[in-house]
């Protein structure tokens, strides 16, 4: 798995970004990838969205006062598999 991926997991689990709590998904990605070669890049969008379907994140399309963007949080159903992910095995 990507460690960009990680990072973002380790990141929302940290900030406990678990069920209806949620963090804009532009924020949270653009700093996480901008460090990262193009084809690195395409990689992270391909795994990030494979965990998407998954159903490992939950997201949404939030009203701010900007307009409406995408924000997400963690799955709690997922949350013990999120974990293994990690290698936090607490």
């Amino acid at each position: 798995m990507n460690e960009a991926i990680k990072e973002v997991l380790k990141l929302l689990l940290h900030k406990h970004i678990i069920g209806h709590k949620h963090f804009p998904e532009d924020l949270l990605i653009k700093n996480r990838i901008r460090h990262l070669p193009r084809y690195e890049q395409r990689e992270f969008y391909e795994e990030y969205f494979t965990l998407v379907n998954k159903g490992y994140f939950w997201r949404l399309k939030k009203r701010t006062g900007k307009g409406t963007e995408w924000h997400i949080s963690l799955n709690p159903e997922y949350l013990h598999e999120i974990i293994e992910i990690i290698g936090e095995l607490e």
